[in-house]
This record gives C-alpha cells, sequence and structure tokens, in this order.
C-alpha cells in the first residue's frame, strides 16, 4: 500500500488496482490515481470530512464509488453512490465495509480490501473535554470503549485515529486506548489541525512505549508512506 496523507483527516490509499480516498477535505489526489478505480469514503457532513469537491473528480475521468455516512445530504449525483448508517455491513464489488457508530457524528469505516483491514475512525474518538460535565465526559469514554470492543481480536493492518490537540491534557486517550484494545499493526494520526507536534509528544511519552515502533509520525501534508 502506498499511503499518501491529503491533509487533516483525509488519506489516499494505492494499490495496484485502486485507490481509496478517506475524509477528504483539502489537498491533491496522487496523480498515478487517474487510471484506478477510486472509492471515496465520507464519515459524516462536517466540512473538515466532506467536501463537494470529491464530486468533481468524477466528471475529471476517474471511475467513482461515492461511500458516505447517512447524514450526509450532498447537493449534487453521482453514478456511483451508497448511503451507508452506523454498525451496517455491506460487501462492494471485492470489498467488505463494516461501519461503527461514531461518538460525534456519522459513522467509522472499517474496510477489507485486499487481503487488508483498514480502519478510518472518523470522528470516532474520546472526546474528554474539561469544559463539559462529569456526566458527559463519562458517557463519551463509555460510547467509544463499546464502539472500540466491536472491533474485536481482528488485525487491522492500518488505521488512521484521531490525535486532537484541542483535547490538551487528552489529546492522546483515544488513540491510547485503541492502540492497546486492538491488533493494529500501523496506526496514522490525524485531526490534528495542523499541530503536528503532538505526533513527538506522543512517540516520546511513558504510555506509549508499548506501541511507539507502530506509530507512523506526519509532519506536512502531501507525505507520503509505503506499507507492506
Amino acid at each position: 500500500m502506498k499511503i499518501t496523507y491529503l491533509g487533516h483527516s483525509g488519506f489516499a490509499i494505492e494499490f495496484a488496482d485502486r485507490m481509496l480516498v478517506f475524509d477528504y477535505y483539502e489537498g491533491e489526489l496522487p496523480p498515478a490515481g487517474k487510471g484506478k478505480r477510486l472509492y471515496v469514503f465520507s464519515s459524516h457532513s462536517h466540512e473538515d470530512h466532506f467536501q463537494e469537491k470529491i464530486f468533481e473528480w468524477e466528471e475529471q475521468g476517474y471511475d467513482v464509488t461515492y461511500i458516505l455516512s447517512s447524514d450526509i445530504r450532498p447537493r449534487r449525483s453521482a453514478k456511483k453512490l451508497l448511503s451507508v448508517g452506523p454498525r451496517k455491513s455491506l460487501d462492494l464489488e471485492d470489498m467488505q465495509i463494516k461501519t461503527l457508530r461514531s461518538t460525534d457524528k456519522g459513522v467509522a469505516f472499517f474496510v477489507y480490501v485486499k487481503g487488508k483491514w483498514i480502519y478510518h475512525a472518523g470522528d470516532l474518538n474520546w472526546w474528554h473535554w474539561e469544559e463539559e460535565s462529569k456526566a458527559f465526559n463519562e458517557m463519551m469514554k463509555r460510547r467509544y470503549q463499546y464502539e472500540i470492543g466491536r472491533i474485536g481480536d481482528t488485525p487491522v493492518d492500518v488505521a488512521f485515529v484521531p490525535l486532537d490537540p484541542r483535547q490538551e491534557k487528552q489529546y492522546d486517550w483515544g488513540m491510547d486506548y485503541f492502540m492497546k484494545h486492538t491488533d493494529t499493526r500501523c496506526v496514522f494520526p490525524m485531526h490534528m489541525w495542523g499541530d503536528y507536534s503532538v505526533c513527538g509528544r506522543l512517540a516520546a511519552s511513558e504510555g506509549a512505549a508499548g506501541y511507539a515502533d507502530r506509530f507512523c509520525s506526519i509532519d506536512r501534508p502531501g507525505q507520503v508512506f509505503e506499507v507492506l
């Protein structure tokens, strides 16, 4: 797999015959994807996870299938568009797609393709905010842990998980819980709002010592990674 960080929570994952794009918000698609089948996933309607620009790719000649969370109400149509809600399963050609329920809005995606399981969290995260009530934060904790528990012992080859600096001291709670409660081989941080210093902060933390070698730091949009 060739993985390109597009920006914010957006990633493009290239295989020999296809490219998967998750939560496009900004950036440019890798040029090599023009002759491949393109599968575009949007986890929910927030503008930093869904942009109408994705429908231009069909007009530019891409063979595109759109897989959108059911809370998205696009203003434009497409030849191949699927709407999917939380905790659903569907087969799309030779891929298997499962969804989890977000702790914010929409879904998280779990996709089986080419013998690999790929997880994209969308806004499924352990959202803890100091200004919120104890009851709210406890509810977020319970909901997050329950959804991650639904992954079970399925091995995750590549995961994309929020690491949000706005959460201050709790910035890594979702990432840390995910990595300690799933069998994940490689994880990429996202939803960093351009503050890539949180990558170094996590990598150097004592709590992440058990998975630091599986954590892929990001320092700029357009960065490319090769994952076997």
